[in-house]
């Protein structure tokens, strides 16, 4: 069935929901409903007339006006572009114009038709300040922030990467994050908190540089879910705390260790031996301790000064190390007097060691300073520790004793 064409009614131009604009010698010669209410003019008089240099914003006016030319000559439509105007009200819009030639007799004029895109170039700056802003923040990040996906492959890292592990971010971005940790085992713990509790804060860690250091760190991160709510990987940040780890070693090391010798301090070797008596309640192996001090020591800090006895303690801890099972603890009471712990050994085998160090120290020559050596001994106190005692001070008591006795039979000797 064939149907008449409708003729165009030039009243439609009117209802058309996109601006719609006749330009004769530059002027605006016609503007529809649309193109009035988007420069923000309340009535035709305001605009025609009027050139559109009065509207177009300088920065964009050459452009513009080629296009316009363009059309008025005849020549072939122009393709959409954006422009910004200056709207009758003082605001400033984007536009986005598309024009054809429109011949009208012997003249031609450029009919253009636009739409407002104000609203999506506001969204675009936003963006991009939201964009430049994040990536500042990334820029100037100390701790690294980074996002995997759902099979653990990088997808992100902010450059601050470089100063931590040696990588730049784009040696990183599309490897498995797994690849970074010294055995990627141990990456699972942490993505099974992370399932489990969809985040984790200061989570602890491992990283190997690309110097093949190992560092410590410290992760804080949360899953991220499609739009399904299936798992689609993690990010967040973690940071290098190896100096902190560090710090807390030798702070641990510092409050358990003797700050002369090296060894087990007061408070570290009775918390020692109180344990080690647990496990003999507990049906362990026997347990022997020694009480050991170093005879008329006195002689030494009041002939030498309180340096060379110093020199002579540690090197009385050195030579006693020497003896020793890699079972066996040392540690210091005070002044010159020092307990040996002795796990796994009967009353018999601890006083062979007895002897044995009693011995040692005997021939050794302590030197106490460039050119000078001291002849020294030590009295020891043996004592086994027994089911019956509850605290290290009960094994203490018998040994210091078992010392008393040494040293009254003349030292350098051991007592039981």
């Amino acid at each position: 069935m064939n149907e008449e064409p409708i003729a165009a009614d030039p009243r439609w131009l009117e209802q058309l929901p996109a601006g719609v604009i006749l330009i004769v010698d530059e002027r605006l010669r016609y503007a529809n409903a649309e193109a009035l209410r988007l420069i923000r003019a309340s009535a035709l008089h305001e605009v025609l007339g009027r050139s559109v240099q009065d509207f177009i914003h300088p920065l964009d006016l050459a452009r513009v006006l080629v296009r316009i030319r363009r059309a008025e000559r005849g020549e072939a439509g122009n393709p959409p572009t954006e422009f910004r105007v200056h709207a009758c009200d003082g605001s400033l819009r984007v536009l986005a114009m598309t024009s054809t030639p429109l011949r009208m007799g012997e003249t031609w004029g450029a009919l253009a038709s636009f739409m407002d895109l104000s609203a999506r170039a506001e969204m675009d700056a936003r963006l991009r300040e939201t964009d430049d802003n994040f990536q500042r923040m990334m820029n100037t990040m100390q701790d690294v922030f980074y996002r995997t996906d759902a099979d653990g492959i990088t997808r992100y890292v902010c450059p601050a990467v470089k100063n931590v592990l040696g990588y730049s971010a784009e040696e990183i971005v599309g490897l498995p994050a797994a690849m970074f940790y010294p055995d990627p085992v141990e990456r699972e713990p942490l993505l099974a908190a992370i399932r489990r509790d969809g985040f984790v804060h200061d989570f602890p860690g491992r990283m190997r540089r690309k110097d093949g250091r190992i560092i410590d760190i410290a992760i804080s991160t949360q899953i991220l879910r499609d739009e399904q709510g299936n798992y689609a990987g993690v990010e967040g940040i973690w940071r290098d705390i190896t100096e902190r780890k560090r710090m807390e070693r030798e702070l641990a090391r510092l409050a358990t260790r003797d700050d002369l010798t090296g060894i087990l301090n007061r408070r570290a070797l009775l918390e020692y031996l109180d344990a080690a008596l647990q496990r003999l309640r507990r049906g362990g192996p026997p347990l022997s301790v020694l009480l050991l001090d170093l005879d008329h020591f006195k002689r030494v800090n009041d002939t030498w000064g309180h340096g060379a006895g110093d020199a002579a303690l540690r090197q009385f801890v050195a030579l006693i190390q020497t003896q020793l099972r890699e079972i066996d603890q040392l540690g210091r009471l005070g002044g010159e007097e020092f307990v040996l712990v002795l796990e796994q050994s009967d009353h018999e085998s601890a006083r062979a060691v007895a002897e044995r160090i009693r011995r040692v120290v005997q021939d050794t020559p302590f030197v106490i300073d460039a050119g000078h050596a001291v002849q020294l001994t030590a009295s020891l106190g043996l004592t086994a520790a027994r089911v019956a005692d509850r605290r290290a001070s009960d094994v203490l008591e018998r040994a210091d004793r078992a010392l008393y006795r040494a040293k009254a039979d003349g030292r350098n000797r051991v007592g039981e």
